[in-house]
């Protein structure tokens, strides 16, 4: 499935699930914890999910990828990577 999606408002987080091969609810147990989180006083306030994606890693666990977009506009142009704020979001 191809997104179009502006790089500027474009997130992607990545979740690593070790032991979760046989479980596809244990896997996005800690996927559904941080996106029930309170971002209202974040740069990520406006998080919307644009696609969730769940792939093995080879050792019995899988990797749950989630796109998102910020919600807000942007001018769709790309800075390199030393030139744009990075934004982490820390655990509340």
């Amino acid at each position: 499935m191809a997104l179009d999606l502006s790089p500027a408002d474009t997130r992607v987080f990545l979740f690593h699930s070790p032991d979760s091969a046989r479980s596809a609810s244990d896997a996005m147990d800690a996927v559904n914890s941080w996106l029930g989180k309170d971002r209202s006083g974040s740069p990520y306030a406006n998080l919307r999910v644009r696609d969730i994606s769940v792939a093995p890693d080879g050792n019995g666990g899988v990797y749950t990828t989630v796109v998102c977009t910020l919600g807000r506009l942007s001018s769709g142009s790309v800075h390199s990577a030393t030139q744009r704020d990075q934004m982490v979001e820390g655990d509340q």
